[in-house]
């Protein structure tokens, strides 16, 4: 692969910055967060603090044999700069293509090959970054945590954070030698962490869940749509899940908000910790971000990623949807 490396990244770098053009367009981060105005993970009130590692602490313990930092971004983005030791992985290294639905989790067994791939094995410390405010990376985070695996951090502020702090980054790839990975049988928890279709079903006339759309406004409203269908499922809230990090532009660090700022967002849409929520987005990256905020950094107990999320809801020509607010 390496020795037609001048062309990969040639073509690397156009690719880059035509993905970084549109995610930039699409994501609209706001303003952004200056380095000086970092506020420690431990400072910031959440329930479990231990979820998220600062790039600070990741510096100091990534060359351990029993850590692994996985880069979950494009390959095009991977070989324009990762942090050294980092190995590749992306949606589709995740995703079940047997499933009758794109974007589904892939199953128990297809996420134990491919972490042995990535030379993962059991009692390894998994910490996943992105470039995106941990968006892409939580969805890696919630299937290992669905399927029993507690061995897993986000790296706060992701990649922008690390490259903001001047910390050293690669362009070669990962020296990957085959990891030896196998989820317990009796950890793996589908019922606590994920939403079926007649979960969200029911939801709909329960005043003790609340269904969470995670998406963009004009997505929520129907003004937007990426399916056949327009609208929202009948009685969901809207909170975007980016109202959940501090702003960033493509250069900025994207750092979580502190839990009296994020506890202030979700009660006054009447997300509370008393209710089952059932966050939703298009295909469940999104609300997988979504779910870590709420049951890591706020401690709820009851919160239940819907993997097919609009993706699903909106192929069911029978089911009702909303449009407008």
């Amino acid at each position: 692969m390496f020795n037609k490396k001048g062309a990969i990244l040639s073509l690397t770098l156009v690719l880059v910055f035509s993905i970084s053009l549109v995610a930039g367009a699409f994501w609209g981060f706001g303003d952004d967060e200056p380095t000086g105005n970092y506020i420690p993970i431990d400072e910031r009130g959440y329930a479990n603090p231990d979820a998220l590692i600062s790039a600070k602490r990741l510096k100091e313990i990534k060359d351990r044999e029993d850590v692994v930092v996985v880069d979950f971004r494009h390959e095009a983005k991977y070989f324009t700069g990762h942090i050294p030791g980092a190995v590749q992985v992306y949606r589709s290294d995740e995703e079940n293509p047997n499933a009758k639905y794109g974007g589904m989790r892939a199953t128990p067994e297809q996420m134990e090959k491919m972490l042995e791939s990535k030379g993962i094995s059991n009692g390894d410390l998994i910490v996943i970054y992105d470039d995106r405010a941990d968006y892409d990376a939580a969805r890696m985070w919630w299937i290992l945590k669905m399927y029993g695996y507690d061995k897993v951090k986000l790296l706060d502020g992701g990649i922008v954070r690390w490259k903001a702090l001047d910390y050293e980054t690669n362009l070669l790839g990962a020296d990957v030698k085959k990891g030896n990975f196998e989820f317990d049988q009796a950890e793996i928890n589908r019922e606590k962490w994920l939403a079926t279709l007649e979960d969200v079903k029911q939801a709909i006339d329960s005043p003790n869940t609340v269904i969470l759309d995670t998406r963009t406004w004009a997505e929520h409203t129907g003004e937007k749509t990426y399916t056949d269908r327009r609208g929202h499922i009948p009685t969901s809230v809207w909170i975007e899940w980016k109202e959940a990090v501090n702003g960033g532009k493509s250069n900025g660090p994207r750092t979580f908000k502190t839990a009296k700022e994020l506890r202030k967002i979700y009660q006054a849409k009447g997300v509370t910790k008393d209710k089952t929520i059932i966050p939703y987005c298009q295909s469940a990256v999104r609300s997988s971000h979504t779910t870590f905020v709420l049951t890591q950094l706020l401690g709820y107990d009851h919160v239940k990623n819907f993997d097919g999320s609009w993706i699903m809801w909106s192929a069911h020509k029978e089911l009702p949807v909303e449009k407008g607010e």
